[in-house]
């Protein structure tokens, strides 16, 4: 396979992940794979499909194999680490972020990464340490503020979490993950208007963020907005396409149901 061939199949398949079109895109990887098994990202982009698809026990297995080839390769060996921290191996998944920052001491995603697992492991204060590290090394990191501020809130430190939210919000007016988990802390407090702006915003920086949709439908349940509620359900049911969501959108679409019944009624 030439290299412009090459290029083309990768991107046919990143485009067919982009539309959600997993089973395509497998089908698209796993050619580029049985012509090109010496190359690590054949595996690599095998196993993102893989993991898409839900399949992620073969997604790692295919991230170990391209792993042989390209050791060192920390986007890969992070990407490991999140499939092996979702399957809940926090001991490989914490191995995996460990070299990255052997490889790059300054890789502040990396500590954010261990803080993560810690936090899992219920060693909270490990955890805050990692985040707090990561941000000596970059104070404008939006991704540990956001981990920073879930841990504090775990903590009970509702205070030193809504500052970390809200500094993320000002450093990246623009990513949505920053104005959900204000908009989230804010709905756990019950203070509603403020959790709808914030998750109002959260769908302005990205119509796709599926998550805000349910939280917007959960205020709208509170409030007895039922035919708002209904909206921003079926918003979530469009945009949210994983498999690993599969009892979430069915508990949605019996929610849904539910309130369009209340409203015949």
């Amino acid at each position: 396979m030439r290299e412009t061939e090459m290029n083309a199949t990768v991107q046919t398949g990143l485009d067919l992940l982009d539309k959600g079109e997993i089973k395509k895109a497998i089908s698209v990887f796993e050619g580029y794979w049985n012509s090109n098994r010496n190359l690590p990202d054949s595996w690599f982009y095998l196993g993102d499909a893989l993991a898409e698809d839900g399949c992620l026990d073969d997604a790692i297995a295919r991230y170990r194999e391209g792993l042989k080839l390209a050791p060192d390769d920390a986007d890969a060996l992070t990407t490991l680490g999140d499939m092996l921290l979702e399957a809940g191996n926090h001991k490989e998944s914490l191995t995996c972020y460990k070299k990255v920052l052997e490889i790059d001491p300054k890789d502040a995603d990396a500590l954010v990464s261990i803080g993560l697992v810690y936090n899992s492991q219920d060693r909270c204060e490990d955890a805050i340490r990692a985040f707090r590290q990561a941000l000596e090394l970059e104070p404008d990191n939006v991704f540990a503020l956001n981990a920073l501020g879930d841990a504090l809130y775990g903590q009970g430190d509702i205070d030193g979490a809504i500052g970390a939210f809200t500094k993320g919000v000002e450093i990246d007016p623009e990513d949505p993950a920053a104005h959900f988990n204000l908009g989230e802390l804010y709905y756990d407090l019950e203070e509603l208007e403020e959790a709808e702006d914030a998750c109002l915003e959260a769908v302005r920086c990205d119509p796709a963020y599926s998550m805000a949709y349910l939280t917007l439908g959960g205020i709208c349940m509170d409030q007895d907005r039922t035919v708002e509620a209904i909206r921003f359900f079926e918003s979530y049911l469009r945009h949210e396409t994983s498999s690993q969501a599969a009892d979430m959108i069915a508990e949605v679409k019996a929610v849904i149901e539910g309130l369009k019944e209340e409203l015949k009624g």
